[in-house]
């Protein structure tokens, strides 16, 4: 067999390729090794027909929790995102420099889902429902942050601060908890 798997008869949408029409793609090695507007089914190992349906590069999903049992709003990120089309996601604060390492050694690493974050300027994340994680202004760490992206620049990729008047994210804290996240994301040169 010249390829592992042939995905035929699908409406093909790829924007970098400027592609949006009716062809086969077919697979080798775990990449593309062809798209053509029809490939011999007895070429592939394994046939799929996608007629009447999209076949498109993974999708990229800007802003998802991926923390299950941390966070309060995270989830499984392989039968979430994976089954749904996304094999990028970019996890958005779901942790800080307290956290992140359980979170890289737990999740990202051993996830098929290819994972990037904002690191949390809270050190602790969101990890509470009930305690926004700025309502524990002690836990806003400059240092312990820019550290943590030095640490792990492949995969952080900016600085999250949540700010929402009234709600589980600790009003008292005001507006310093902001400028120290842009405090740490320009000493890192990562966005906020």
């Amino acid at each position: 067999m010249k390829y592992d798997l042939i995905i035929r008869g699908g409406t093909i949408v790829d924007p970098a390729q400027e592609i949006h029409a009716r062809k086969d793609v077919a697979f080798a090695g775990g990449l593309v090794a062809a798209i053509e507007d029809s490939i011999a089914p007895e070429a592939g190992r394994e046939v799929v027909d996608a007629a009447g349906r999209l076949v498109c590069p993974g999708l990229v999903d800007l802003h998802v929790h991926v923390f299950p049992g941390v966070s309060h709003y995270g989830i499984d990120p392989d039968p979430t995102c994976l089954s749904r089309g996304a094999t990028t996601v970019m996890d958005f604060g779901s942790t800080g420099a307290d956290t992140f390492e359980g979170f890289r050694r737990f999740v990202i690493d051993v996830s098929d889902t290819r994972i990037f974050t904002l690191l949390n300027i809270s050190s602790l994340g969101m990890i509470s429902q009930d305690v926004g994680e700025l309502a524990l202004p002690q836990f806003v760490d400059v240092d312990r942050t820019v550290a943590m992206i030095e640490q792990h620049r492949d995969v952080i990729l900016g600085v999250k601060v949540r700010l929402t008047k009234g709600a589980i994210v600790g009003e008292r804290a005001g507006m310093p908890p902001l400028h120290r996240a842009r405090e740490a994301a320009d000493a890192a040169g990562l966005p906020i």
